[in-house]
C-alpha cells in the first residue's frame, strides 16, 4: 500500500470511515466529497455530496458516518433532516459508471464499484429541489444528478 492508501485504512480502522473531497483548481467542475468504508465497517452504502463547499460536506459526510454507526437506517428516496441546517436532504442511488469516474478510493477498497453508494441531494436555500421544473439550469449543473436515468 501506498501512504495515500495507508491513511485511508487508519481512518477507516479509527473513525469508520476516510473522507475525499475533490476540487477542480479551474472551478469549472462542481466540488464533490465522499466517503470510503462505511460499506466495509457497517454494511451501509458509501455517500457522495456534490456541489457545497469542501467543508461544509466533510461535516456532513461524518454527521451520516455518526448516525449509521448509531444504527440510524437511511434509506433512497427518503428525506432527512439534520444534514443541513434548516433543509432536509434525500439520499439518492449512484449509479456503477459513476462511482468508477468520482469515488476512486472506493472503488479501490472494494475492488471495483459493486459497493452501495448514495448521493445526498438537497434543495436551493428557497426549497427547491434539482427535479423540480422551476430548478435553475446552473442549480442542476451544481449538483448533477448521479443516478442511472438522471432525476432531474
Amino acid at each position: 500500500m501506498n501512504e495515500a492508501e495507508i491513511k485511508i485504512m487508519e481512518n477507516i480502522s479509527t473513525y469508520g470511515c476516510h473522507v475525499t473531497s475533490v476540487f477542480d483548481p479551474k472551478q469549472q467542475d462542481p466540488n464533490f466529497t465522499y466517503t470510503t468504508g462505511i460499506n466495509r465497517q457497517e454494511s451501509r452504502p458509501e455517500l457522495i455530496i456534490v456541489g457545497l463547499r469542501s467543508e461544509l460536506s466533510s461535516l456532513i459526510a461524518n454527521e451520516y458516518n455518526r448516525r449509521i454507526q448509531e444504527g440510524e437506517v437511511l434509506m433512497e428516496d427518503g428525506f432527512y433532516e439534520g444534514f443541513l441546517d434548516g433543509f432536509e436532504v434525500c439520499f439518492k442511488p449512484v449509479a456503477n459508471r459513476f462511482k468508477e469516474e468520482f469515488m476512486l478510493s472506493c472503488n479501490w477498497l472494494y475492488e471495483g464499484t459493486t459497493y452501495p453508494a448514495l448521493q445526498l441531494v438537497y434543495p436551493t436555500v428557497d426549497g427547491i429541489w434539482p427535479w423540480e421544473a422551476k430548478a435553475s439550469d446552473s442549480f442542476k449543473l451544481l449538483q448533477p444528478s448521479f443516478q442511472e436515468t438522471s432525476a432531474w
